[in-house]
């Protein structure tokens, strides 16, 4: 079912004109290198028209290149709502009259794509912008962390970093993009990623580490009580360990103190499986729901730490993310109806339905196209892509199973949402994965599912008139922690077959 008609808006088709003619005025770009107009790359050009033309904060006394968080596509500026109608984050993840770098990120790494593969500088030149307006207001002074992700975000009416719950530095569950700050500056970008170590990594002995960090005090300076509270999320452990083997990389230091923190990570929590089933727990502290389950979260955690093997040749993290994989397909899939688990109870392996009100905690089955409340630690995608990247490097059956059970949980899962449709970030992580097994392993059956999948994504959230994407069906606003950044990125890939080189962590 396609999106409800609008009343025709002409406001971004003609800035786009004009831009168009001022480039010839000026002088023109070279000549496109990649002419696939026809296929889905035009929604992604008429998208990114759009939010690097009229999307960027016109709000308050200081005006930046800093893109909105939350963008009415009818207009191109804020909402006349701060907040979706049908909130699916809790606290103000949205970034409510904001801008937040954290969530955009795959939308940056779409507009770099997009320069690369046409030649046309603008929406690189924008995303440069961007980040370098981000770079000047939005870095804490005494810990070097970036102020941004589930606890901060700058507010562009009044021009100023905005805090909430507490503040805290946590990016989670996306690893940054950081080679797109180091091309600008190296120096920030390094002592941020080592400023997380740092900070988050509250046990130097153990590797107990912290979804939280206070980007107010110095880092490594924290309370007892901080210490022995500290939650760590896999999700959380994730993004630090692929951080922190990025720079080690990027500083050819890739057995030095970088590495080794994040390998003190990564056995933490690998240490708190159970010894009977082999499953991790999401959070091995505090008793509650997540303590006894162990969810598709392990993917996510997992893919982060076979990067992390790649970035240092340190063969311990493969290993680790193996051994982990291994136990959770054992017990994760359901026969009976060809789809995976939610989550399993750690010490028998057995499925756990959710509790109602169900809040964060993961469906009887790890929906594809999960509407319910985010963050809900239900990663199916990332879970098979890891399978898909284990199944490359080790060619074992047991993964190559597991990538066929996932294209058929996908198919089980058709049309999303009974016709209602999904989230960008659903919608382009299996067009991603799809399109990458396909290529993979030759399965053309896989790349026409892939395109059903963006046909229909298309339908419900590509609005023709506004010539934007919006991140949800049913409201004309592009929210960027809908993901839709990673839609484009999915879409292009599919037309082109080619991974940015700054590639979003799928």
């Amino acid at each position: 079912m396609r999106h409800r008609k609008r009343k025709p808006v002409y406001y971004c088709l003609l800035i786009i004109l004009l831009s168009v003619l001022s480039f010839s005025v000026i002088g023109s770009e070279p000549e496109s290198i990649f002419n696939e107009e026809s296929g889905y790359t035009r929604y992604v050009r008429s998208h990114l028209d759009c939010v690097t033309l009229r999307s960027a904060d016109r709000y308050g006394s200081v005006h930046t290149r800093m893109w909105l968080a939350a963008i009415d596509i009818t207009t191109g500026g804020l909402p006349e709502s701060p907040l979706p109608r049908e909130l699916r984050w809790y606290r103000k993840i949205t970034s409510p009259n904001g801008s937040n770098l954290y969530w955009d990120q795959p939308t940056i790494l779409a507009a770099y794509a997009l320069s690369e593969y046409t030649n046309e500088k603008r929406y690189a030149n924008s995303a440069d912008g961007y980040i370098l307006d981000f770079l000047k207001r939005c870095v804490a002074e005494k810990s070097g962390l970036f102020q941004w992700g589930n606890h901060i975000y700058y507010d562009v009416v009044r021009d100023q970093v905005h805090p909430f719950n507490g503040g805290y530095h946590e990016c989670r569950p996306h690893t940054p993009a950081w080679e797109t700050f180091w091309k600008h500056d190296p120096e920030t970008a390094a002592a941020a990623i080592r400023a997380m170590g740092q900070a988050h990594i509250k046990n130097k002995e153990s590797g107990q580490f912290c979804r939280h960090a206070n980007p107010n005090a110095t880092p490594g300076k924290f309370t007892e009580e901080e210490a022995k509270y500290a939650m760590p999320f896999l999700e959380a452990g994730a993004s630090l360990i692929d951080s922190l083997c990025w720079l080690a990389k990027q500083t050819e230091d890739r057995k030095g103190e970088l590495m080794e923190l994040a390998l003190l990570a990564a056995q933490y929590s690998f240490a708190q499986r159970d010894v009977t089933t082999g499953l991790l727990r999401n959070q091995p502290v505090e008793k509650r729901w997540d303590y006894y389950a162990s969810t598709t979260e392990i993917g996510l955690w997992a893919g982060s730490l076979l990067r992390a093997s790649e970035y240092t040749g340190e063969e311990e993290f493969g290993q680790i993310a193996e051994a982990a994989m291994r136990s959770w397909l054992q017990f994760g899939f359901d026969e009976n109806t060809g789809k995976y688990y939610g989550r399993l109870a750690v010490e028998s392996g057995l499925p756990q339905p959710p509790e109602a009100p169900r809040g964060w905690i993961p469906p009887m089955y790890a929906e594809v196209f999960d509407i319910h409340e985010r963050p809900t630690h239900n990663y199916p995608m990332p879970m098979a892509e890891t399978c898909l990247r284990l199944y490359e490097k080790t060619r074992d059956p047991l993964f190559g199973q597991a990538v066929e059970r996932w294209v058929t949980h996908i198919r089980n899962s058709l049309p999303a949402n009974d016709g209602r449709g999904a989230y960008a970030e659903d919608y382009g992580r299996v067009i991603h994965f799809l399109t990458r097994a396909s290529l993979s392993l030759s399965r053309s059956e896989y790349r026409t599912l892939a395109q059903q999948i963006a046909d229909e994504a298309i339908g419900h959230l590509f609005v023709e008139e506004a010539g934007m994407f919006c991140s949800h069906p049913g409201e004309d606003r592009c929210d960027a922690v809908d993901g839709p950044g990673i839609l484009l990125l999915a879409l292009l890939y599919l037309d082109t077959g080619m991974e940015p080189e700054s590639a979003f962590a799928f």
